[in-house]
Formats: C-alpha cells, sequence, structure tokens
C-alpha cells in the first residue's frame, strides 16, 4: 500500500557542531604556543574542536587519544550528573543532568598530583553538608576593542613580555575571522566571576578528602558547553613532578595487576580512583568513513580509494587501566591510552572525505604521580601536551593549541589550518559523516565564512540553484561538478540537495556568497539513509495511517498510538533522506521485524524519502524504529504504542 499525503517540509535548524578543523598541535615548551609569534595562543577548544567526536576527544598525529575539555563518556561510565539524550551512529548526544546533583567524582590527575573533578562541587568549600552546585569558573572574556595589551593572569606564560604589549606584539583586529574566544588572551579571570582560583581549582572538602584538599574542576556553562579554562589553566597550583615513568622504584606494590587487586594499608584516592573495571575489554572505535558500520575493535575501517589516515589500531587493545602500584610517596600507571567506551568518529572538512586523518593508537603509558602533592612558592607553566590522566588512562591535555598569531603572516601559525568553511550534517538525522547522492544536507560555517548574503526560503517545492546570494557547487569524485538546489540560505545556514547523479567517493562542496567561495570536503555514498527528528530526543518525524474497513484515517504520532482492534490495520509514516539509490528498505520497530509497505520519494520535496510500515501487534511503550537500505541502518528514532 502506498500512502502520500503533502507533509508539512520544517527546516531542522541546529546549533553548530563544533568550532573549525584542523590537527591538534603538537607539544609546546612552557605557556608556548607553538609557531607564530607566541603571544596569542590560539585556543584549543576554538581552533580544534571540530575534529572533536562525541566524547569531545581526539589526538594528534601520534595517536595520543585526548581531552582539552570536558571529558563527556567518561563523566556517562562514571554517573557524574550526565545523561543520553539520545543515540546516534556518531555516538551518544549528552545532557547535563537537572539539580538535585550529586558531588562529582575524580575524573583524574594532573602530574601535580592533585585530583580534577567533574563540574560539580559543594555550594561551601569548607562544608560537606552544603548543597551541590555546578562550578563555575572565574574566567570571561575580555570587553577589549583590539589587541593590545596581556591579561594579568598570562603574563607567566609570557616571559620578557610586557602586559602593555608592542604594535609587532599586537593581536589582530577583532572580526568574524578573528572573534574574541579566539586566543587564550582573549579570556581575563576575576575572583568575582566564579569560584575557581587561577588555577581552575580551589581548596574544597569533598567525598574522598573529607578533611579538605586543593581540587581543579572540569568548567562547563549552565547549558552544558565547556567554559574556559575547561580543566587546568596556565600554571600548576602544585609542584608537576609527575609525569611519564621510564622506571618504577623498587619498593612499588601492586594495587591492580591483571585483574588482581591487592588493597594497600593504606587506601588514597591517588591509589584506588582508577578505573580498572573494563582492564580487559578491547578498546573499540567509529570510524568517520561509515558510522553505520558501528564501532569496531581495529580501525579505521571502510576506507575509501583515495582516503589516507595517521595512527590506528591494527590489533584489539584493551581500554582503561592496565596496571597500578604504588610506593610511599609515587603512584604508578600503566595503560594504553585507549577508553573503553566508543570513541569516534572524527570529522573535518578540511581533510579528504571530510575525515579527520589522525586516529588513536595504543601508547603503552607509564606515568607517576606524588602521592604528597604539595604547592610551591613559584609556580610552572602547564604547557602543550599532557598534564595528567584520567582516570580511564586516557591523556588530559589543557587549552594549548599548539598554534599563536603571527604578525608577519597576519594569520596564526601551527596547529592545524584553520581556514573557512563548512561543516556539513545529514539534515535528517543531524549526524556528519557519508553523505547519499540526492540527500539533503545542512551546512553551518567555521572560521567567519558566510554562507549566503541574506536569508530565504525556497517559496515553492521546485528549489533554486540560487537563494538569498548562495550557491552550491558539489564536485564528485570523477571530477564533474554540478550546481546544487537549495531549500534555505542564510549567512550562517544552508540546506542544500546534492545533485542525484554526483558520483560516489570523496567529492567537495564549494558555498559562494558575497563574491568569496570556501571548501568543505564529503564522501558521498550511493545510499545512506537517515530518518528526520522531530524533537531533541529523537521522536520520529511523520504521522499514523489507521485502515479500518476500508477505509483510512491519519493520526498524529505526538500522543501515544492506538492499536485499536486486531482488524485494525496500523501504518506509520515516516520521513528520511538518504536512500539513493537503495531499490528497498527492510525496518524494526521496537526490535520486530515489520513490514515496509512503501519506500521511496516522498513525492512533493526533492531530496526526502517515505517509508510507511505496518505497525507490529507486538509493539508497546516507547519504542525504536529503525530503516535498513543497501546494508546501512537508519538512525534510530522513537515513537509511543498504547
Amino acid at each position: 500500500m502506498i500512502i502520500r499525503v503533502p507533509v508539512s517540509f520544517v527546516l531542522l535548524t541546529v546549533a553548530a557542531v563544533g568550532q573549525g578543523p584542523g590537527g591538534p598541535g603538537g607539544p609546546g615548551g612552557p605557556g608556548a604556543g607553538g609557531q607564530g609569534d607566541g603571544v596569542w595562543r590560539r585556543n584549543a577548544f576554538y581552533g580544534e574542536a571540530q575534529t572533536f567526536d562525541s566524547c569531545i576527544g581526539h589526538q594528534p598525529q601520534t595517536g595520543e587519544y585526548h581531552y582539552h575539555a570536558n571529558p563527556l563518556c567518561l563523566r556517562a561510565q562514571l554517573g557524574d550528573n550526565i545523561s543520553v539524550l539520545r543515540a546516534t551512529r556518531t555516538g551518544p548526544v549528552y545532557q547535563e543532568s537537572s539539580a538535585p546533583w550529586k558531588h562529582s567524582p575524580i575524573l583524574g590527575w594532573a602530574i601535580d598530583g592533585y585530583p580534577i573533578y567533574g563540574p560539580y562541587g559543594y555550594s561551601d568549600s569548607t562544608s560537606a553538608s552544603s548543597p551541590v552546585k555546578r562550578i563555575r569558573s572565574g574566567f570571561r572574556l575580555r570587553k577589549i576593542d583590539a589587541r593590545t595589551s596581556l591579561p594579568d593572569w598570562s603574563l607567566p606564560n609570557h616571559t620578557g613580555v610586557s602586559q602593555q604589549l608592542t604594535a609587532a606584539q599586537y593581536g589582530p583586529d577583532i572580526s568574524p575571522r578573528f572573534p574574541l574566544g579566539r586566543y587564550l588572551e582573549d579570556y581575563e579571570w576575576a575572583q568575582v566571576a566564579g569560584d575557581l582560583d587561577v588555577y581552575n581549582g580551589r581548596l574544597t572538602v569533598t567525598p574522598e578528602y573529607p578533611q579538605g584538599t586543593y581540587a581543579y574542576y572540569v568548567t562547563i556553562d549552565d547549558n552544558g558547553t565547556p567554559a574556559f579554562p575547561y580543566i587546568l589553566s596556565g600554571q600548576y597550583f602544585g609542584t608537576p613532578t609527575g609525569g611519564r615513568a621510564p622506571t618504577i622504584s623498587g619498593d612499588a606494590l601492586d594495587y591492580f595487576n591483571n585483574g588482581n587487586t591487592t588493597a594497600p594499608a593504606a587506601p588514597t584516592p591517588q591509589i584506588t580512583s582508577w578505573a580498572t573495571k573494563y582492564y580487559n575489554s578491547p578498546a573499540q572505535a567509529i570510524s568517520g568513513y561509515d558510522p553505520s558500520a558501528g564501532a569496531s575493535t581495529t580501525w579505521p575501517t571502510n576506507v575509501p580509494a583515495g582516503a589516507t589516515f595517521n595512527g590506528g589500531v591494527s590489533t584489539a587493545s584493551n581500554g582503561d587501566m592496565q596496571r597500578v602500584r604504588y610506593s610511599d610517596s609515587r603512584v604508578y600507571i600503566n595503560a594504553n591510552g585507549l577508553a573503553s567506551y566508543a570513541m569516534g568518529p572524527w570529522f573535518d572538512p578540511g581533510m579528504t572525505g571530510g575525515v579527520f586523518q589522525n586516529f588513536p593508537a595504543n601508547q603503552n603509558y607509564q606515568f607517576q604521580f606524588p602521592r604528597l602533592p604539595a604547592a610551591p612558592a613559584a609556580r610552572t607553566s602547564t604547557g602543550g601536551g599532557a598534564v595528567g590522566l584520567w582516570v580511564n588512562g586516557v591523556a588530559v591535555f589543557n587549552f594549548i593549541d599548539g598554534a599563536s598569531y603571527s604578525n608577519t603572516t597576519r594569520n596564526d601559525a601551527g596547529g592545524g589550518g584553520v581556514t573557512p568553511t563548512a561543516v556539513q550534517l545529514s539534515a535528517a538525522s543531524l549526524e556528519q559523516g557519508p553523505l547519499a547522492a540526492g540527500s539533503i544536507a545542512a551546512a553551518f560555517p567555521l572560521f567567519g565564512a558566510s554562507l549566503a548574503a541574506s536569508t530565504a526560503t525556497a517559496p515553492t517545492a521546485d528549489w533554486p540553484v540560487t537563494l538569498g546570494g548562495s550557491t552550491v557547487s558539489v564536485k564528485d569524485s570523477k571530477g564533474v561538478s554540478r550546481q546544487a538546489t537549495i531549500y534555505y540560505a542564510s549567512p550562517s545556514q544552508v540546506n542544500y540537495r546534492l545533485p542525484a547523479d554526483t558520483a560516489p567517493g570523496l567529492g567537495t562542496v564549494t558555498f559562494t556568497a558575497n563574491g568569496t567561495s570556501y571548501d568543505a570536503n564529503i564522501n558521498v555514498a550511493a545510499s545512506y539513509p537517515g530518518l528526520f527528528l522531530a524533537s531533541a530526543d529523537a521522536q520520529a518525524s511523520g504521522y499514523v495511517v489507521r485502515v479500518r474497513g476500508g477505509q483510512s484515517a491519519i493520526e498524529s504520532i505526538t500522543q501515544p498510538i492506538s492499536l485499536g482492534p486486531a482488524t485494525d490495520q496500523v501504518f506509520l509514516v515516516v520521513y528520511g533522506s538518504g536512500l539513493g539509490a537503495a531499490g528497498s528498505a527492510t525496518a524494526t520497530i521496537g526490535g520486530a521485524t515489520a513490514t515496509v509497505g512503501y519506500s521511496g520519494a516522498q513525492g512533493t520535496y526533492q531530496g526526502v524519502d517515505q517509508y510507511n510500515i505496518l505497525l507490529p501487534r507486538s509493539a508497546g511503550g516507547r519504542v525504536p524504529v529503525v530503516v535498513t537500505a543497501a546494508g546501512r541502518s537508519t538512525n534510530t528514532v522513537f515513537i509511543t504504542v498504547q
């Protein structure tokens, strides 16, 4: 049975994912910007966020998987006031829990020996009976019109540089290309602005330290977005005597080794807080080349012709901690530097196929931390590279990108390219990854790109190739360029349809507006189906058609669906995009196989697919709906059945 009812095509406006492409910068000297002038150091969360996975982790060419900010998946594993809003093929979408909160657990350890907690702590740092609150960073954006001076907190990171800069040390003019927040020195610390000191920590009591300790905190804003300086600031509070351990003290005792735990005589959080649950579980990663294939114990997988990559794991390696030892003064950690949750995928519109070419590798860490940390008279700058370990053995990095502004080139130098471009998602699933020929994509600008001259929506279902002063051209793997039709255009978002005859493989999309063009790389698939979302928690977009006594009636799915008497046939009609060249589809509802009466074009709006699925009588409650075509399963959407 083919049921077609005109659908009101709703433009799904979503927040841009990440901030921009580029490879992580390598370690620099104390407080260094890596390359460039070293005065205006680029913020890693600005310059590298587009390469983060859904856990906010990524890696340089060495394969050292790490976090610069809020470690979402680790927090979820440890129950740190966070929940999954929806699952996607590219990893979970998380949301912060509502109050009341519980105190965050220890998430990691800085190499000065002090713990790193999640974002929630006691409102009164001296009282464990005080309410738990979200701990606020003391940093904020400066109110400046020009980059001619340095903030107080950063001066120790700029040896020999005066606070009032010379003209040769000025930063770039503040503009859409160089906005406030692009550089670390765009922020100031104000004691009254938050709960934490200039190092992003405080002296406090915690569940693990009822007598008190110094502790760093992961900082987020009220929306759950990482808040500067994210983890550690520009200096350590304590003496950084930890780090790589080439040798182990002869009197070191095992606390954990090969699954065996021996309780020490005097257990301490430095020894007992390490995550050992998944020590024998192979680490997994999702490849950006085909996220629908799911996580794999070796990676990358499904690499198309012409794509290159660095790092990766060709032999399965275990995640989490492998061994914990201790002496009177030290804790020694052995870990592979790989998480036990599914890492990846990683994307970068500036790299071939729109996939970030660096993949995590087994690091075989042997780290040490002081058991009796102390605050020195003179502080040490954190610099680049690992500044600690998370409790799962993954590296803690701070806010340093490895790049800084160069007055000579009038641009940033080092740390990976930050070029105006656009990130592209499926307009149906809101996921990055392959885009099917003929599907609808949503593009969002990065690094000052402007995708249109004005805001406009196509007036009819016959979409134009120019809208709002914007044009979109798709060059496919065979070198053929075609104009895409556009449904919606604005400077900050363009929804367009890939031409249906675009050849599969690695291609490039060019956005042109106001006389300027921006390129973004994509991986085109013959079919990569996705389903539209009606809400942030993945409610299906569609309706129900009930067939009773030869008559049909349309019903909403915003309320629980009644299956009615056994003589009723209840068809779920859901919308998607990306079916492409696939000639047919199958479906499951609530895990049960469901009959697909129709799969194909919706018929009114180009690029929109429609699936008519007979609801199985076994369905009940909030149930997942998944469609599979050409061997690829869609993202999951949900309906509620009475």
